[in-house]
């Protein structure tokens, strides 16, 4: 402390920081100026590539474990080589899990390092991959690890290589316990969702997807429901607890409407709990979801729930909704048909919309021509395409006729709604139900106001002519398709004309050509799909015909072919001789009977031939049956 009566020296400041010659930064000798000069740059004498990854090392070195994740990168680099030996792998595996024990759950966060941990997991033994499951799900969290970008791919290569083990499994599942809701409706997380339910077991599964119908029965539930069923849904839920049906339909569609939001229309679970809400939910609520999903229908199409959701929109829809959903499905008709689910939510349009003019227009238009196929070109530049379609004279709606799923739409225009049952299966005829109708007021109105019946017949019409020239073009073909003869039984009962009648007939000449390339000619009438559709084709030769029409019917048409040899010819095979018994009770002539009762001898010769040799002959006995 300085002594009485001596003031205190003032302080003198230096505004640059150095003395007042100068030197350092900042300001420069007091007068106010800063100085600007650049420190040296450390990377200055790098080329600008080189500076790049020193920048780039230099960043990473921030990061947590950044030693340890380099180190283990260089292994990875070496690990995913497919030339490495069994021994060698182990080997590699061993050190990267000493490298990475304990820090598993940072690295996978990290978009570089991520890939080492899906490496582990795939390359490790099953030890090794219980440590990492245990480690990411028990001591880290794996929901997390879901929702990030980077991470989620060591979440799904997880599921993806735990699918033999039980303990695993019910770990991962266990992490995501509580999250599912979230996980959901996250951009990301959503994909973590579909590939889990997709490969898990759904007996594993069932907790997880019960978070989706609310907390009483995701979190809260007795383990009833679980118990229960293996796969629950709105309707198992309903029919255990029939009291918490307002609750769940409340749960679904708030994550629905978080799902559209995000775009989930392509999720196969997400399509899933849209079709369990649309079918448990009154049809004003249905309506009401519709204007958001119908310019979707494109994506939904690809599993059976989606394309259940499409058709409940269609039928619930208004003239609107339908309309939007037309034009989201022009240009995709025929592989739409060929598709295993999809072809239903198109019936059902066809089956509902009044306006026939658009759905001609938007759908069918595209049958009308043969599809463009895409040109294959070898080395050469030259063109190894298959080339089915340059037969010109080959009929456009051929290859759908001949399909399981798209002669479904021929039989739906040929048949009216009381005759379905026919040739559609309980499944398919519980969404093509009669008549729809929605709450007005307090009354039901349909949601189709055109006559069903009318509908179909015009877009038969429209149909007709292309329909018909490809049954009498390809009848060989369609004789001897299950699916085929279907189509060309409907056609011949609709249709009925001399020239379709010859065309068949034309078509029994023919014969199997596949058993022929094998050493093996089989007729028509031998044919075990062809001599069903023929007798088939037969029995719809009804005897209340007049006598014009008697003059098209097939009986008329082969008898005239094969008159003087329909034994021989026709009836010369155990299944030939069914053919022959159903044109003797087509036959109002009796001509057909008067020439065969004349080879009843022969006929029972052969009977006698083939139970000597143990072979079938119950069309024989058919024939005599039919002759008495």
């Amino acid at each position: 402390m300085a002594a009485s009566g001596e003031t205190k020296p003032k302080k003198s400041y230096n505004k640059g920081g150095g003395n007042s010659k100068g030197g350092g930064g900042g300001y420069k000798g007091g007068k106010g100026k800063f100085d600007n000069k650049k420190r040296k740059d450390p990377f200055e004498d790098l080329s600008p590539a080189n500076k790049k990854r020193a920048l780039k090392a230099q960043r990473q070195s921030f990061r947590p474990h950044a030693e340890t994740v380099i180190a283990a990168k260089e292994l990875w680099n070496k690990l995913r080589l497919k030339g490495n030996t069994q021994a060698e792998t182990e080997k590699m595996m061993v050190e990267l899990m000493t490298l990475l024990t304990g820090k598993f759950n940072k690295v996978a966060l990290q978009h570089d390092a991520s890939r080492v941990v899906q490496a582990a997991v795939q390359f490790g033994n099953k030890g090794q991959r219980k440590i990492i499951v245990r480690e990411l799900c028990e001591e880290g969290s794996v929901s997390e690890l879901a929702k990030s970008q980077y991470a989620h791919f060591v979440v799904l290569k997880m599921i993806k290589c735990c699918v033999k083990d039980d303990e695993s499994m019910r770990k991962i599942v266990k992490g995501f316990k509580g999250q599912m809701v979230k996980l959901a409706v996250h951009a990301v997380g959503a994909r973590v969702v579909e590939f889990l339910f997709a490969n898990f077991p759904t007996k594993i599964t069932t907790k997880l997807k019960l978070e989706f119908y609310g907390n009483r029965f995701g979190l809260f539930n007795d383990g009833d429901l679980s118990n229960a069923t293996s796969n629950p849904t709105i309707h198992t839920i309903v029919k255990l607890q029939p009291e918490g049906k307002d609750a769940a339909l409340e749960s679904l569609l708030k994550i629905i409407n978080k799902g559209i939001e995000k775009g989930l229309y392509s999720f196969a679970y997400f399509q899933q709990l849209i079709c369990e809400y649309m079918t448990a939910s009154p049809p004003t609520e249905i309506r009401s979801l519709c204007s958001s999903l119908v310019d979707h229908s494109i994506h939904l199409l690809s599993t059976r729930a989606g394309s259940r959701v499409v058709a409940e929109c269609a039928a619930y829809g208004t003239p609107k909704d339908r309309k939007r959903i037309l034009k989201s499905l022009k240009g995709y008709t025929r592989s739409s048909l060929f598709h295993s689910d999809a072809y239903i939510a198109l019936l059902r349009i066809l089956d509902v919309t009044d306006d026939t003019v658009n759905v001609q227009k938007a759908l069918l238009a595209e049958l009308q021509v043969l599809p463009e196929e895409k040109k294959k070109m070898n080395v050469l530049g030259e063109d190894v395409s298959e080339g089915r379609n340059k037969d010109k004279n080959r009929s456009p709606l051929l290859d759908l006729v001949l399909s399981d799923t798209g002669s479904k739409l021929f039989l739906l225009l040929l048949m009216d709604e009381g005759s379905r049952k026919k040739y559609f299966d309980p499944n398919e005829m519980e969404v093509l139900r009669a008549n729809p109708t929605i709450k007005q007021g307090d009354e039901e109105v349909p949601t189709s106001k055109k006559n069903a019946n009318t509908r179909r017949m015009e877009l038969l019409k429209y149909m007709q002519t292309l329909l018909t020239d490809c049954c009498k073009q390809h009848a060989d073909q369609m004789l001897l398709s299950r699916c085929g003869c279907k189509v060309l039984r409907e056609v011949y009962i609709t249709f009925s004309s001399k020239e379709l009648s010859d065309a068949i007939v034309e078509a029994c000449d023919n014969g199997d050509d596949d058993d022929e390339d094998m050493g093996e000619y089989l007729s028509v009438f031998e044919h075990p799909v062809g001599q069903v559709s023929i007798k088939n084709l037969i029995i719809c030769d009804s005897d209340d015909k007049s006598e014009g029409d008697k003059n098209m019917t097939l009986t008329s048409a082969l008898y005239t072919k094969y008159e003087g040899t329909l034994v021989d010819d026709i009836g010369s095979s155990n299944r030939g001789a069914f053919v022959l018994a159903a044109m003797i009770d087509s036959d109002s002539s009796g001509a057909v009977m008067k020439e065969i009762v004349e080879g009843k001898k022969e006929i029972k010769e052969r009977i006698k031939q083939c139970k000597d040799a143990s072979k079938p002959c119950a069309g024989f006995e058919a024939l005599i049956k039919a002759l008495k």
